[in-house]
């Protein structure tokens, strides 16, 4: 495409002195110089953080272990107390069977109680006779005697069961206390320090968006500045503005083929296209291959084109400003959608935009 545009330059006033933009200036780079070290020291306390993480991180592991053990500790003592248990309800069973033959033999030698060993004893008609009555009698009372004996020992092994159950009991209760208050303390450390970790990265980005936000403030009076001292557009290169945020799917590639002698763009419908600096309207139509174009000279044989809009919101002759919109993204075939083609040129021969573009943006 060759464009054979007539030269013109821009005639453009602004009440703001240069000295004014300079003092500004000034005052945001000292900003910029205290919000750097504003980051220095949030980086230093990010790295003192990371430090004492280590030693966090070995807190949180000793006391893990902590936990760990008083786990396996609880684990012991319920296995203990289902051995106690078990040996309880063995003592208890056991209990209950003495119960039941002193029982049997308490009724066995009730009746003999009742007719009396003397009455029995005379009505005996033999020694022998007498012999076995005697000797079956001393057994039987000395059965019951055992079972009385034993049942009393089995009483006292029961209680004393029943003691060790409920110590083994409290010991679970106290040991689950132990555990809870370990995970709690852990918790708490880990809560403080993620705590402490986003106060400092929350300051961090807060003061990196002031930096940012500064430095493109810097950006736009250097380029206030270049304007009021100096007309001329290459005075400019580095401070220029980008026609569109949008992503580059191609930057400048004059040796491609075919050669890329632009950026292209690929951008949403209805996302604005701006001027790039102060000029002049020199073409607002189609051009066969590149839809609706607009031209803009910038003095000094410099133009910049902005081509496959959708529509333009200036006509030619008028005067626009840096970063004034200038159309609306229309299709582009290379992107299958919405974008925009860019072209910077110096005496109808396209020149690479990104030297001259502002470099943070």
């Amino acid at each position: 495409m060759t464009l054979l545009l007539p030269m013109c330059g821009p005639s453009l006033a602004s009440p703001t002195t240069a000295g004014t933009i300079q003092r500004t200036l000034e005052e945001r780079e000292r900003n910029v110089r205290a919000h750097e070290k504003i980051m220095e020291s949030l980086s230093a306390q990010e790295r003192s953080l990371f430090a004492d993480l280590q030693k966090v991180e070995a807190r949180l592991r000793t006391l893990t272990d902590e936990i760990s053990e008083l786990e396996a500790q609880l684990n012991r003592l319920r296995q203990e107390e289902r051995l106690r248990l078990q040996d309880y309800q063995e003592l208890d069973l056991a209990r209950t069977q003495t119960s039941e033959e002193l029982g049997r033999l308490l009724a066995l030698l009730w009746p003999v109680h009742l007719q009396g060993v003397e009455h029995n004893l005379q009505t005996l008609t033999s020694w022998d006779e007498a012999d076995r009555q005697y000797h079956w009698l001393s057994r039987i009372y000395g059965l019951v005697q055992d079972r009385i004996d034993q049942l009393r020992r089995q009483g006292r092994e029961l209680a004393l069961g029943q003691a060790r159950l409920e110590q083994a009991r409290e010991e679970i209760a106290a040991q689950m206390l132990r555990i809870d208050a370990g995970k709690d303390q852990l918790l708490k450390q880990k809560l403080e320090f993620l705590h402490r970790v986003q106060e400092v990265r929350a300051q961090q980005i807060s003061t990196e968006e002031q930096i940012e936000e500064i430095l493109r403030s810097i950006a736009e009076l250097n380029y206030q500045l270049q304007s009021l001292t100096s007309k001329s557009f290459t005075d400019l290169r580095g401070y220029l503005s980008w026609p569109t945020q949008a992503r580059v799917v191609e930057r400048f590639q004059p040796q491609a083929n075919p050669p890329h002698r632009g950026i292209s763009f690929a951008m949403s419908e209805n996302d604005p296209v701006r001027a790039i600096s102060w000029g002049k309207v020199v073409h607002s139509d189609t051009l066969r291959g590149y839809g609706h174009v607009v031209i803009l000279y910038h003095g000094e044989d410099y133009y910049s084109l902005y081509a496959f809009l959708h529509n333009a919101l200036v006509t030619v002759g008028q005067e626009v400003e840096k970063d004034e919109q200038i159309g609306v993204a229309g299709i582009y075939p290379k992107v299958d959608g919405p974008g925009l083609y860019f072209e910077l040129r110096f005496h109808q021969n396209p020149v690479n935009p990104v030297s001259w573009l502002v470099a943070n943006e």
